[in-house]
C-alpha cells in the first residue's frame, strides 16, 4: 500500500516525534446511507513536516441496504499533521467485509485543521474524498458499484515520542560567533557573550515586567541560549536544527506557552511593542523584513540590544546596537516587535 500527499503550504507546521491518533466521523456515498468511520493509528515523524501512520480502520455500514461493514489496516502520509494549523493527508488500505470475508481496498485524500491546546495534545477536523474499490480490482478499474464520496472526521492525537529535550546547561554556553548574515549580507562582526538568567530577569524587571513575568521571560530566553550552536534547518523544531520561528516556538513551549509555528503569525501574537530598542524587554519577539516588506524572519530579544535567532549560521546572538556590518544589516531590517510575557 502506498500513499502520497503534496501541499503548497507544507512549511506551515512540522511533524514532531510520534503518537497515537484517533479519528471518528461519517462517510457519505451517492445514493446510500452514511457510514460511520473509526481509525486508531500509531504515527511517526518521517522527515521535515511529513509523518506517516499505520493503524486499524473500521467502517460501520449497518445502515446501508447492502451492509458492507468492514475492518482492516490503513497506511497514511501527511504534511503538518502534528502541528497547529492546516495540514494535508492521504491514506490507502485493505479491509475485510464482515458479511463474506472478501477484501476491499480504499484510498482517501484531503485536508484538515488542527489546534494544539497543550504541547502533547492535538485536536482537529478533517475532510477527505474517499473511494472504495470492491474486490481490489485496482483504482484505475473502478466499477459503478465501487462507492465514493466525502468523509468528515474529528481527530484527537496524543504525542508521546517528541524529540528529546536539550538538557539545561548550568555552565555558561560558548560565545556566539557572528558570521554571514541571512539574506546575503556579510560582516565580520564580533562575539557576544549571552547574559545569565539572573541578569535577564533583572533587565526585564528594570523594563517594567512584574517579578513573575521577568522570571518566566528569563527562563524562555535561557532555553534559547542553551541551544546556541544548533545548526539552521528549514522547518526544524528540535535539537537537530531550527529555523527562525521553530527556535522561538520551542523556547516558549518548553515553558507551556503555545505560540504559532510560522514567523508571520508569531509577529501578530501577544501585545504590540514599538520596534525601538529602548522599548524592548527580554522575551519579546522581534520581526525582520528580510524579503520585501513583509516579516520573514524572527528573533528573541535577550536584553542589552541583543537578540538570539536561528539564521544561516545556526542559533546565535546578533546585535541591534553594535556598529559592525552584520549588526547594521539587522538594524536596517528590524520592523516589528511583540510581547508574549507581560
Amino acid at each position: 500500500m502506498i500513499a502520497a500527499v503534496f501541499a503548497p503550504w507544507a512549511s506551515a507546521a512540522t511533524a514532531q516525534g510520534s503518537g497515537i491518533n484517533v479519528s471518528y466521523g461519517r462517510w457519505w456515498r451517492d445514493g446510500d446511507a452514511a457510514a460511520g468511520t473509526l481509525t486508531i493509528a500509531y504515527y511517526r515523524h518521517f522527515f521535515g513536516p511529513v509523518d506517516y501512520g499505520l493503524g486499524v480502520t473500521h467502517l460501520d455500514d449497518g445502515q446501508s441496504p447492502q451492509d458492507r461493514t468492514q475492518t482492516g489496516g490503513e497506511l497514511s502520509l501527511a504534511v503538518g499533521r502534528d502541528g497547529s494549523g492546516p495540514y494535508a493527508v492521504s491514506s490507502a488500505g485493505l479491509a475485510m467485509r464482515h458479511s463474506d470475508g472478501n477484501l476491499d481496498a480504499q484510498w482517501s485524500a484531503g485536508a484538515g485543521y488542527a489546534v494544539r491546546p497543550v504541547p502533547f495534545l492535538s485536536v482537529g477536523l478533517e475532510a477527505r474524498y474517499r473511494v472504495e474499490d470492491r474486490d481490489v480490482r485496482g483504482f484505475w478499474r473502478l466499477d459503478p458499484d465501487d462507492r465514493r464520496g466525502m468523509m468528515l472526521q474529528g481527530r484527537v492525537a496524543l504525542s508521546f515520542g517528541s524529540p528529546a529535550r536539550v538538557p539545561r546547561r548550568r555552565s555558561p554556553p560558548p560565545l556566539a560567533t557572528v558570521g554571514r548574515s541571512e539574506g546575503g549580507a556579510n560582516g565580520n562582526g564580533g562575539e557576544f557573550e549571552p547574559p545569565s538568567e539572573a541578569e535577564i530577569g533583572r533587565m526585564a524587571r528594570s523594563g517594567g515586567s512584574s517579578r513573575d513575568a521577568a522570571e518566566l521571560a528569563a527562563q524562555v530566553v535561557g532555553t534559547a541560549i542553551d541551544l546556541m550552536g544548533t545548526p539552521y534547518r528549514w522547518g526544524g523544531t528540535d535539537e537537530n536544527g531550527f529555523d527562525c520561528s521553530g527556535l522561538i516556538k520551542y523556547a516558549y513551549e518548553e515553558h507551556q506557552i503555545i505560540i504559532p509555528r510560522v514567523s508571520r503569525d508569531q509577529i501578530r501574537t501577544g501585545a504590540f511593542v514599538e520596534p525601538r530598542v529602548d522599548q524592548l524587554r527580554p522575551g519579546d519577539i522581534l520581526g525582520f523584513s528580510v524579503e520585501r516588506a513583509r516579516v520573514s524572519h524572527v528573533g528573541l530579544y535577550i536584553g542589552e540590544g541583543k537578540f538570539i535567532h536561528s539564521a544561516s549560521g545556526g542559533v546565535r546572538i546578533s546585535s541591534l546596537t553594535a556598529t559592525d556590518a552584520n549588526s547594521r544589516w539587522w538594524q536596517q531590517r528590524f520592523v516589528a516587535a511583540r510581547r508574549i510575557v507581560n
